[in-house]
């Protein structure tokens, strides 16, 4: 009875983990504000991991900040434009107290501009699948404290169509 326990509270701990890991990474999407980004996609392909395209955003790049250094967290501060997308408005180090922001780390300093790194730069597909990348916008959920997720890609503000190439078997 005693070993049996042992194994429910061990089983408990394990789930609860999990249940964690799994709860702090849907954060964004469960809770979080829902913003679009405007894009710059590339396609490649991956054996091991599928078909994605890499997203560069154009808040992936904003001017120099005073004292910046690769690996720092920096606060982008995003604003709506007329066109319903979210653009830089302004950064920092410190996490703002109000406005919507996006937490990001700095990957390169460059000249008078930084380039920042907010973790939704993948967007992985099912194999095959092909769609048009010109007019992609990214709505993206961002939680509270600033951490983002893709939550759709859109063309022309709806939902992409994805068009599935048919395999022909070969003997």
């Amino acid at each position: 009875m005693r070993t049996f326990l042992k194994l429910i509270l061990f089983l408990g701990i394990l789930f609860g983990i999990s249940g964690a890991f799994i709860l702090y990474s849907s954060w964004p999407l469960i809770f979080g504000e829902t913003i679009a980004l405007e894009t710059r996609p590339v396609d490649p392909f991956d054996i091991l991991r599928g078909q994605y395209i890499v997203i560069n955003y154009k808040i992936s790049t904003i001017p120099l900040l005073k004292d910046a250094q690769l690996g720092d967290n920096v606060y982008v501060l995003v604003q709506e434009n007329e066109n319903k997308i979210f653009d830089y408005s302004s950064a920092s180090f410190v996490r703002p107290s109000q406005g919507r922001f996006i937490k990001g780390i700095v990957r390169n300093i460059a000249n008078d501009k930084i380039n920042i790194e907010y973790g939704i730069e993948q967007y992985f597909f099912e194999r095959n699948a092909e769609f048009e990348m010109s007019n992609l916008t990214v709505s993206v959920k961002v939680s509270s404290s600033g951490r983002a997720k893709i939550s759709e890609l859109l063309q022309n503000g709806k939902p992409i169509v994805m068009k599935y190439q048919k395999m022909g078997l070969t003997s």
